[in-house]
């Protein structure tokens, strides 16, 4: 029975669909004698998700929080339960609770030092003339899978294409340990939330960047130390990625990923020009791509041999998480330089 609460808790902590902890609800009753839930086990399903002193702190969209109260009030009223006091308290509680243009997202880590990576995000899909304010799916899954594959990450240098607010970063950082890590992005609003979720879940000793070099190079936006990983945020543009590595800003880097960067073709000839310029013999990059449109992708793959590059298609681990309603798949590619 407590392993069902855990996982909804890690659903609903991540804000996954509803139905997807409906489907947890139905396999906890199947368990219970005469598939009954008790007051003690409601107890623990509310100190597990919305009275959790982590929601409180940071608390999950309001309005995902009262479709949960509702649907476990579906759930009891549908089984005959009677039902907790404070099940009924910790709806009326949220009922009036305005909503934010932000809020909190909490993934579990399997691996490293943070239990959770928290991530805030915007609660709208596209803020601010961008669709990189919020996680998606992509990013969850290049998480798993650089996870499970942490000899790739640990000891190396990695940059990563177009991070959004951080998900998939702040996991390999926390789970493979590399030398260095350097989250890129080239929106303001994008970055401004970046380094608030770098600062919260790497909240270590910050180096010191002097004016003079925040003066002469506007570009890095966050540098932090965290554990045995090199940390900066800076400001890239992919059509500028070869100025950038002319001026020294970028050095030699052992992986490049991006996730979830495939969603415009108009973007595909900036993007390839620039991995043509980040690789080598003796680097690849890793790319997420949520395949929503299967031709875009092909489009973006055809390219790719105009300048010489070429990929492999990975093996994604097993999901456990879904942070979408629909089931769309992901694909993980691995794009190298042809000799």
């Amino acid at each position: 029975m407590d392993y069902y609460i855990i996982d909804l808790k890690k659903l609903f902590s991540c804000c996954a669909p509803i139905n997807k902890l409906k489907q947890v609800f139905q396999k906890l009753k199947k368990e219970k004698e005469n598939g009954m839930i008790s007051i003690d086990v409601q107890k623990k399903i509310l100190d597990n998700t919305v009275n959790n002193i982590l929601i409180k702190q940071y608390p999950v969209k309001y309005s995902y929080q009262r479709a949960f109260i509702k649907l476990l009030i579906g759930e009891l009223e549908q089984n005959g339960d009677e039902i907790d006091d404070d099940v009924f308290v910790a709806y009326c509680n949220l009922v009036s609770v305005s909503e934010k243009d932000l809020h909190y997202r909490h993934f579990l880590q399997e691996h490293g030092d943070l239990q959770y990576i928290t991530i805030q995000e915007s609660i709208n899909i596209i803020s601010k003339g961008t669709t990189g304010l919020c996680v998606w799916q992509g990013a969850l899954h290049l998480a798993g899978w650089c996870s499970k594959n942490r000899n790739q990450f640990y000891g190396k240098n990695i940059l990563e294409l177009g991070c959004g607010v951080g998900l998939t970063g702040l996991s390999i950082i926390n789970a493979c340990t590399p030398k260095q890590y350097i989250f890129s992005d080239c929106h303001e609003s994008v970055l401004d939330i970046l380094c608030d979720n770098v600062r919260f879940n790497l909240s270590l000793i910050q180096d010191k960047i002097s004016d003079e070099t925040l003066t002469l190079n506007d570009k890095l936006k966050l540098r932090i130390k965290y554990n045995d990983s090199d940390v900066k945020v800076i400001k890239l543009r992919w059509e500028d990625i070869n100025k950038y590595i002319s001026e020294d800003m970028i050095a030699v880097h052992d992986v490049i990923i991006g996730a979830d960067i495939l969603y415009e073709s108009t973007s595909f000839y900036s993007l390839i020009n620039g991995l043509n310029f980040l690789l080598t013999s003796n680097n690849y990059a890793i790319i997420a791509a949520t395949i929503r449109n299967e031709d875009t992708v092909k489009k973006f793959l055809n390219q790719l041999g105009e300048y010489n590059l070429t990929y492999l298609e990975c093996d994604i681990p097993e999901q456990t998480v879904s942070i979408e309603s629909t089931n769309v798949p992901v694909k993980i590619l691995q794009i190298f330089k042809q000799d």
